[in-house]
C-alpha cells in the first residue's frame, strides 16, 4: 500500500477522501518490538497526571491468544475471555480483560470501538493491557452489532444503552465496583460513550471522548439523570470529526459549551501540555473550572492531531500524537471519581 494512495471511507452518510494509511486503523498489526518484549516479573507503573504517559519499573512479557476472533494482546499479570449476553433477545459478544491477581470490588473502564472496528484491535490499538496490568482494573469491550454504535438516539429507536446497562450489572455481579464504572470511546465508540453519558449518568461515574463531538441534537434526548464528569480528546485536523464542526456535529467549542450549560462551569483554564515528542504536535488543555453539577469538565485540543487514538499503535488519518496518552489520561482523570 502507497502512503500516497487515496481511498473513500462514508461516515454518517459522509464520503471522505483519506490517505490510504488510514487503513490500519481497522487492520492493525501490532509492531514487532511489542511482541519481542522482554520478559519480566511483576511490572508496575505510574500514570503521568498531565500527559497520561505510562512508566514501568520494566518491560512486559506479552502473549497473543486469539480471543474474540483475533490475536489479543496481553502483559504479563493480564487475562482475558470471550462471553456473550441475551438483551432483547440479542446475543450481544465482549472481551473482558483484568489481572490475574484481582482484588474484590475493582473498578471497571468500557472502551468502545470505532465503526467496523473489532473490540480486539479496539484493545490492542489502546494498550489497554498495559494500564490493566499496573493499575489494577477491569476493561471491558463490547462489540457494536454489524460494527455500528446506536449512538444517535435522535435517529433510531434501537437501543445499545440497554445492552451497556445489563453488561455493567452482569460485571458487578462477578465482582466489579457499581460505584467505580467508568466509560471511554473512540470515533463511533466516542459518541456512543456521550449518548451514555446522557442516558446512563446513574450507573457510569465519569466518561471520556476521543474524536467524537456532540450529537447536533443533543438537545432533543440528552437529559441526564445526573451529571457526571467528562473529558473530550479531539485533533484541529481531524478530517472525520472536523473540530470546527460539519452538518450534524457540533464544533468542539459547541460541544463544551453544551456541557458546560448543563455542568454551569464558572471559567476555564487553558494550559500547554510539555512537548514531550517533536511530531509535529502540541496539546493544549482547556479545563473548565468551578463547575457546580458533574464535578469536572475538560477538552484536550491536539493542534495538529487527525482522527486518531492519542499515542495509540495506530497510523491512523492524520497525525497520531505522542504528546498525549489518551488511555492514561482518560484513566487517571476518570478514577479520580465515583458514584
Amino acid at each position: 500500500m502507497s502512503s500516497g494512495q487515496t481511498f473513500s471511507i462514508k461516515w454518517r452518510g459522509v464520503v471522505k477522501t483519506v490517505h490510504a494509511l488510514a487503513v490500519l486503523v481497522f487492520g492493525l498489526v501490532l509492531s514487532a518490538a511489542a511482541q519481542a518484549a522482554t520478559k519480566s516479573a511483576a511490572v508496575t507503573g505510574t500514570i503521568n497526571p498531565v500527559n497520561g504517559i505510562l512508566t514501568t519499573s520494566g518491560s512486559f512479557t506479552y502473549t497473543f491468544p486469539t480471543i474474540g476472533g483475533g490475536a489479543l494482546a496481553l502483559a504479563s499479570g493480564t487475562t482475558a475471555y470471550s462471553a456473550t449476553l441475551t438483551v432483547g433477545g440479542v446475543a450481544r459478544s465482549y472481551i473482558v480483560m483484568r489481572p490475574v491477581a484481582t482484588g474484590a470490588a475493582a473498578p471497571l473502564l468500557i472502551l468502545l470501538h470505532p465503526i467496523n472496528t473489532s473490540v480486539v484491535v479496539m484493545a490492542n490499538l489502546t494498550e489497554v493491557t498495559n494500564f490493566v496490568a499496573t493499575q489494577g482494573f477491569w476493561t471491558v469491550l463490547p462489540a457494536a452489532i454489524n460494527g455500528q454504535w446506536k449512538d444517535d438516539a435522535g435517529l433510531t429507536t434501537a437501543d445499545d444503552t440497554n445492552f451497556i446497562s445489563a453488561l455493567i450489572d452482569n460485571l458487578v455481579a462477578q465482582g466489579v465496583d457499581a460505584t467505580r464504572v467508568y466509560a471511554a470511546g473512540y470515533s463511533d465508540g466516542g459518541f456512543m460513550a456521550g449518548r451514555l453519558a446522557c442516558e446512563l449518568s446513574n450507573k457510569i461515574a465519569a466518561f471520556g471522548m476521543d474524536a467524537a463531538t456532540v450529537i447536533a441534537d443533543y438537545p432533543t434526548f440528552c437529559k441526564p439523570a445526573v451529571q457526571r464528569p467528562k473529558l473530550y480528546i479531539l485533533g484541529t485536523a481531524d478530517q472525520i470529526v472536523p473540530y470546527n464542526g460539519t452538518w450534524g456535529l457540533d464544533s468542539a467549542a459547541n460541544s463544551m459549551a453544551f456541557w458546560n450549560g448543563l455542568q454551569h462551569c464558572g471559567g476555564t483554564v487553558a494550559t500547554t501540555l510539555p512537548t514531550r515528542v517533536s511530531d509535529g504536535t502540541t496539546v493544549q488543555l482547556t479545563d473548565y473550572t468551578g463547575c457546580t453539577a458533574g464535578n469536572d469538565l475538560r477538552l484536550y485540543t491536539v493542534y495538529n492531531g487527525g482522527h486518531a487514538w492519542p499515542n495509540g499503535i495506530t497510523q491512523s488519518v492524520g497525525k497520531t500524537t505522542q504528546n498525549l496518552d489518551a488511555t492514561g489520561i482518560i484513566w487517571s482523570f476518570a478514577s479520580a471519581y465515583h458514584l
